[in-house]
């Protein structure tokens, strides 16, 4: 893969994943609009504060998948290549991005007493309530997740799956972290946060798929 094509994917990928986190971050804090609408009509500054704060990984995840699919595209890239040679990379600069959120406070658990840590000046989550570091999970789960990625492409070999096996892992470890979060600008329906539901829409995806091509080769073998 020529270093041109990194390099303009790479930028590419930066503008995909602002507009696609952005954008989904808008959708989680309709919820909260709805809710507080009364007092946020008559305050648009705190309407502001309240749509233009954060991003969601979700958002900004597929944002770069759509951009970098259309570079492929137009380009003649192979892209069973190319996103093999991306999987790992996703939950690597994931797992430093949590840790951005750590730094900041945004993106936390669930107050915790015990193993508690309570921000004093951060600008994202309410200060001297200690919360469980969630963020500080993440990282390390992203960390084990790309060396996981990055073993099965090299392991299976199979070109054009290692993405397929990143965001089914991802997809099933976010639906259980989702439980220990405590931030509140997440979206919620039915009791799910917004990354849940994309969650399962993941998995229910793939799993139709997986099913889908069962039945097809069961078909073809019959014949």
């Amino acid at each position: 893969m020529e270093s041109v094509d990194l390099t303009n994917s790479a930028a590419l990928a930066l503008i995909g994943v602002i507009v696609g986190a952005r954008l989904l971050s808008l959708l989680t804090a309709l919820p909260l609009v709805v809710k507080y609408w009364a007092v946020l009509k008559n305050d648009l500054h705190l309407l502001y504060e309240v749509t233009s704060n954060g991003l969601v990984f979700y958002g900004g995840l597929f944002g770069a998948i759509f951009v970098l699919h259309r570079y492929t595209s137009k380009y003649g890239i192979d892209k069973k290549l190319f996103f093999d040679f991306c999987a790992p990379l996703i939950p690597l600069f994931h797992a430093f991005g949590r840790i951005g959120c750590f730094l900041t406070g945004c993106c936390h658990g669930r107050e915790c007493d015990t193993l508690g840590i309570a921000f004093r000046d951060s600008l994202s989550a309410p200060n001297g309530i200690p919360f469980f570091p969630i963020q500080l999970v993440c990282s390390l789960c992203n960390l084990l997740l790309c060396a996981a990625v990055a073993a099965y492409e090299k392991k299976r070999h199979a070109e054009g799956k290692a993405l397929r096996f990143y965001l089914i892992i991802y997809a099933v470890g976010r639906f259980v972290i989702e439980f220990f979060r405590g931030d509140e600008v997440r979206g919620f329906l039915l009791g799910l946060s917004t990354s849940q539901w994309i969650s399962v829409g993941i998995l229910l995806f793939y799993g139709v798929s997986a099913l889908t091509s069962a039945l097809r080769k069961k078909r073809e073998t019959a014949i």
